[in-house]
């Protein structure tokens, strides 16, 4: 049994999507503030919190103008039906995935209402929805329309009387038909489904003046586990060895001070004390091995000579792994302790990168399933663990080193024209990326993994030729950037470059595409004297030996010249340009690639000369082969700067910087008040 997919409606910014999970784990990358968090506060609500609620401004910002629908159509008398239809819900949908054949289903019977033998999922419904009756209370007491002048009090009312009014369902659903539905509760998805967070921020800062015990609090929890009746028998009984040695202590500790006290009593007789009735005075010591590792029981590191060494003096991320791996260790002994064992466990990871080197965030996320491994063979005789595992990172170390079918981007983008309003898209890279061929999709993991590319937490890609870009690129984008006084700047906006040659560009049209990444690609024009001919300079051409402006164009041959006249409509597709060489003035010469280009956009500076548009771009060529390129890309990139882009990049980056807006931080109601300060802390996820 697993949890197969996820919906959700109108949570923040996951207004309405579907996550597919994998069966061992899946990886959820994206932006910042792009939903990620949210996945797992609104599982956590609906799921681990018995008091579970939700707050005005948990709601997708397009939901406040449905509250405005739903009040305009209670004034206007409408039936309570219709105007609970218009009022906005928060839902989570869990999709199980199990065997029909399997005679005992445990407690997923409870969900399972269809009666088609074939169907091999159950459906769970959990709804924050206006309660029965409430609607009339809901919008009690307001203005009878809202106008520019009563929207600010309609709002804080419909904050301060959701808490009371909305409340939690829970029901079974058939699949194939909504109307056959059975009701539930939050206690039967809690018997059903176990959930487990490891949060961001662990507690593990770096502090001198106090001592942080965070893995001695996590000791306490394996202990407890471990109490347990129904825990495993080899850990309880280290469990009451550890309580036996603690009840020894007692008693030499009561023994000891009864007979120190018995010494001192006569002390206190002279003055008249006992006293009345003879009272005597006795000690009894009282030990709790729960409070001994709570407040007395410390992590520490051995040290040289027999030192021990404080939990805080070890370093962070060796801190923070220990963590994790203690917090893993602590959910699979609380699985096995109860009685009644959960068909599915989930356990989310957040951010594990924190602190830690980048090999060792590889390593991470290549093991975390060699450790389920490993603790589940300490139960051979039992069943697995039924273990599914959701790490949201912004590490292209962890992204990359996971396996490329178990990505889940999380992309915001606008709702509408003005860009006032967003909302997050689920990319699933497994079924997104389904028609892309095997060894493309082989190759775009293979390339990922070996460059480390941030490609999944960009604004912007470009995509370069060599390295003579690559180390040029950076003064070429502050050049524009100083030159365009009033337009948007790329400097400020999150770009990621990657140099992945003609032969390979095209490779990628499919996963930016996908990932909807606004790309320029620059590349040369590779002239050839024909389709496997010699190189040559561009009026001599009749073929391109490149592979990415062959696939761009498709057909062939395509003829160096008549790519010269391609509209930049034609360079266009989507979110992605092509950049190639071009004339820097009209009819004049046209290099073949990025270091002649380079040449002739410089002439002046490097006395390229000729007659001609062809003799200068034949003397601009025969100069730039002169050139070492690693040598001639650090001069003109460190040593000497003043220098013009050649206009293909120039217009390419100018294109680039255009068209990007920054989503909004944290969405919130127009202009209502803030409940509380607690409210407030919760809102501030994204």
């Amino acid at each position: 049994m697993k949890l197969n997919r996820v919906q959700i409606k109108n949570f923040r910014l996951l207004r309405d999507v579907e996550l597919f999970l994998e069966s061992e784990t899946s990886v959820i990358v994206g932006r910042n503030n792009s939903g990620k968090t949210s996945l797992s506060e609104v599982i956590r609500r609906f799921t681990s919190d018995k008091n579970a609620t939700f707050y005005l401004q948990d709601f997708s910002t397009e939901c406040y103008e449905e509250f405005c629908a739903a009040f305009k159509a209670e004034r206007e008398g409408k039936e309570e039906s219709e105007i609970r239809t218009l009022l906005p819900i928060i839902e989570l949908r869990l999709f199980f995935r199990y065997n029909p054949a399997q005679p005992r289903l445990g407690p997923l019977g409870e969900f399972i209402v269809d009666l088609d033998m074939a169907c091999d999922e159950a459906l769970v419904v959990m709804r924050f929805e206006p309660m029965d009756g409430a609607i009339n209370r809901l919008f009690d007491g307001l203005p009878e329309e809202i106008t520019d002048a009563t929207r600010k009090l309609f709002f804080r009312e419909i904050a301060a009387r959701i808490h009371n009014l909305y409340g939690i369902k829970v029901w079974a659903e058939d699949p194939n038909d909504a109307s056959n539905r059975k009701e539930s509760s939050q206690a039967a998805v809690r018997t059903l489904l176990k959930t487990g967070f490891i949060n961001a921020q662990r507690g593990l800062d770096d502090i001198t003046t106090k001592e942080s015990d965070v893995l001695a609090k996590v000791l306490e929890g394996l202990f407890n586990n471990a109490s347990l009746d129904t825990a495993d028998e080899k850990e309880r009984k280290i469990a009451e060895q550890l309580e036996e040695a603690v009840r020894t202590i007692q008693e030499t500790i009561d023994s000891d001070f009864r007979s120190q006290l018995q010494q001192l009593l006569p002390t206190l007789q002279t003055f008249g004390y006992p006293g009345l009735g003879g009272s005597v005075l006795t000690t009894e010591t009282s030990l709790d091995v729960h409070r001994l590792l709570t407040n007395h029981t410390k992590i520490r590191y051995e040290g040289d000579s027999g030192v021990l060494l404080p939990e805080s003096y070890n370093g962070l991320g060796m801190r923070n792994l220990i963590f994790i791996l203690l917090q893993i260790v602590s959910f699979y002994r609380e699985f096995r302790a109860q009685a009644h064992a959960p068909g599915v466990h989930i356990v989310f990871i957040e951010e594990p990168e924190a602190h830690l080197h980048p090999q060792m965030q590889e390593v991470f996320i290549r093991q975390i399933g060699a450790i389920v491994e490993k603790l589940n063979k300490e139960h051979e005789k039992d069943p697995e663990w039924p273990v599914q595992f959701l790490v949201s990172t912004h590490s292209s170390h962890i992204a990359n080193e996971a396996h490329f079918e178990s990505i889940r981007y999380f992309l915001p983008s606008p709702a509408n024209d003005r860009s006032t309003i967003w909302n997050t898209k689920i990319k699933d890279l497994r079924r997104g990326m389904s028609s892309t061929k095997p060894e493309d999709k082989k190759f775009l993991h293979q390339y990922l993994t070996l460059t480390r590319c941030d490609l999944f937490f960009a604004d912007k890609a470009i995509l370069i030729e060599g390295t003579s870009e690559r180390l040029m690129l950076p003064i070429m984008i502050k050049k524009r950037d100083k030159a365009d006084t009033s337009g948007p700047k790329l400097r400020s906006q999150y770009l990621t470059i990657m140099e992945v040659g003609g032969a390979y560009a095209h490779k990628f049209f499919d996963l930016l595409n996908f990932l909807e990444l606004q790309t320029l690609i620059v590349t040369d024009l590779d002239p050839v004297t024909d389709v496997g001919g010699k190189k040559c300079l561009v009026h001599e051409a009749n073929a391109t030996s490149n592979a990415c402006i062959n696939s761009w164009f498709g057909g062939g041959p395509n003829v160096p010249n008549d790519l010269l006249e391609k509209s930049d409509e034609e360079q266009i597709r989507g979110r992605i340009r092509i950049a190639y060489q071009c004339r820097e003035v009209n009819d004049g010469p046209c290099g073949r690639t990025f270091e002649d280009a380079f040449l002739l956009a410089n002439g002046a500076k490097f006395g390229v000369s000729g007659d001609t548009p062809e003799a200068l771009a034949g003397d601009a060529l025969a100069k730039a082969e002169t050139f070492k390129k690693s040598a001639f890309a650090l001069q003109y990139a460190i040593d000497d700067t003043d220098w013009n882009i050649p206009k293909y990049i120039n217009d390419g980056l100018a294109w680039l910087a255009r068209g990007f807006v920054a989503p909004p931080t944290v969405p919130v109601p127009p202009e209502a008040t803030v409940v509380s300060e607690d409210i407030a802390e919760e809102s501030a996820n994204d």
